[in-house]
């Protein structure tokens, strides 16, 4: 019992200091993690702000059903009316009718060809050929250009419909037979005096058109991407008018900022609370009186309220800090700036070339670059975390070290006891047993 007390005293003076540290260590390298995935986090939001593609996109206004406009990033900013719209078509036939899928096409052999955008194919037939097996057999030989199918109309009325892949007047299909062929008259052009049966046009291929500006167009699709650079031009309905307005996307960039200001506040809130100092109420944060990591609020902190050599601040553009060094974001003196400079405001954001060829980084670009020393594989958290891995393996060896001393020496502690223990008891019975004699002796002569 004398042993297990003063074990645990020495383990208390001597282990649980380290497993204190070692503890210690654990919080602040979670810690470490966590400010560096804000660090991150603030960073990517200030790259994409810095990167000039941002502020190339593009917004449309003007969209309808009849007509949808689409504008690829750095398309020219522009305005431009469509009217009078009418939608290519594709070709389609149908055939006469059929019993069934299975009803043969001819009474002999032959080659039927099937024309369309200056293009024949060939599909050779036998009398035991049959609709199933023809469409089938058009759709492997013309299927770059035309769909196949069988539409049942009926109870016993099976039609071939031929339909073109593309739209516009080249696409027109037509078929024809063989010299001596024998294709049934309903495969057969239609002809309402000789063959009232036969295949006829349910839909003739036609080109779109609409007007560009007053300027009529005409294209094979309805999809017209060849007349303005980056623009594409959607018809979906005849008859459409439409007035199109292509912009900057300003909505992109503003929702940008506010993501900054999210990821900003949540990094600043972080480090207000690792850095804590507050004796009188009990609380000091797990980084108190670190300067390294203070050190990190105060720079970016001063890059976000700097003042640039032109006398820009992110404070004009409506990105400012309350007293309580909350970030802000007033929409309606972003939006004031972006609509009276858009080019300062890029160039204020993410950076210019003069005339002279000189390059001036943008705000966020040096915001980027300050967030890159801190968040690069051997910037200042990596650094730091590291460090934190190399202290705790430290510890963690001291431990296992004085573990070991404090196990070595109690247990010869305990050794050496146990052979006291035994000399004291022999020389207890030893002086029993004398004792004794004494005794007898004293009793004898008495």
């Amino acid at each position: 019992d004398v042993i297990d007390k003063l074990k645990a005293n020495d383990t208390a003076n001597m282990i649980t200091p380290i497993d204190n540290k070692i503890t210690s260590q654990a919080q602040k390298k979670s810690a470490l993690d966590l400010l560096s995935s804000l660090l991150s986090s603030f960073k990517a939001n200030a790259s994409t702000l810095s990167d000039d593609t941002l502020y190339q996109k593009r917004s449309v206004s003007g969209n309808t059903d009849a007509v949808s406009v689409t504008a690829l990033s750095g398309s020219d900013i522009q305005s431009f009316s469509i009217s009078n719209t009418v939608l290519a078509k594709k070709s389609i036939l149908e055939s006469g009718s059929f019993l069934s899928e299975t009803a043969t096409v001819s009474s002999g052999s032959g080659t039927m060809s099937v024309s369309v955008d200056g293009s024949s194919y060939d599909i050779n037939y036998t009398s035991t050929t049959s609709l199933l097996d023809l469409k089938e057999s058009i759709n492997t030989v013309a299927g770059t250009k035309v769909t196949a199918s069988i539409l049942q109309t009926g109870a016993n009325e099976y039609h071939l419909v031929l339909t073109s892949k593309e739209t516009g007047a080249s696409q027109n299909i037509s078929i024809s037979d063989s010299v001596g062929g024998t294709l049934n008259n309903e495969l057969k052009t239609y002809d309402v005096s000789t063959n009232p049966t036969g295949t006829q046009s349910i839909q003739t291929a036609s080109d779109a058109s609409f007007k560009y500006n007053g300027i009529t167009i005409t294209r094979a699709s309805n999809s017209v991407d060849d007349l303005i650079v980056g623009v594409t031009i959607n018809l979906l309905q005849d008859g459409g008018s439409t007035n199109i307005g292509i912009a900057q996307n300003t909505t992109a960039i503003s929702d940008e900022i506010k993501n900054l200001a999210t990821s900003y506040n949540t990094l600043i809130k972080q480090l207000d609370d690792m850095t804590l100092t507050d004796l009188a109420n009990g609380k000091v944060g797990i980084f108190n009186g670190d300067n390294t990591i203070k050190a990190i609020k105060r720079e970016v902190t001063k890059m976000m309220t700097s003042v640039d050599s032109n006398g820009q601040s992110l404070a004009q553009y409506g990105i400012g800090l309350t007293e309580a060094g909350v970030m802000t974001f007033t929409q309606s003196e972003f939006d004031a700036k972006m609509s009276a400079d858009p080019t300062g405001l890029e160039a204020f954001f993410s950076g210019s070339t003069n005339a002279s060829g000189e390059y001036t980084e943008g705000v966020f670009g040096n915001l980027d670059a300050l967030l890159n020393s801190y968040t690069d594989s051997t910037g200042l958290m990596s650094t730091l975390i590291d460090a934190s891995k190399k202290e705790t393996k430290s510890l963690n060896t001291e431990r296992e070290r004085s573990t070991a001393l404090l196990t070595a020496r109690y247990d010869t502690m305990t050794a050496r006891f146990a052979m006291y223990d035994s000399i004291i008891s022999k020389l207890n019975n030893q002086f029993s047993s004398l004792q004794q004699q004494i005794s007898a002796m004293i009793n004898a002569d008495g």
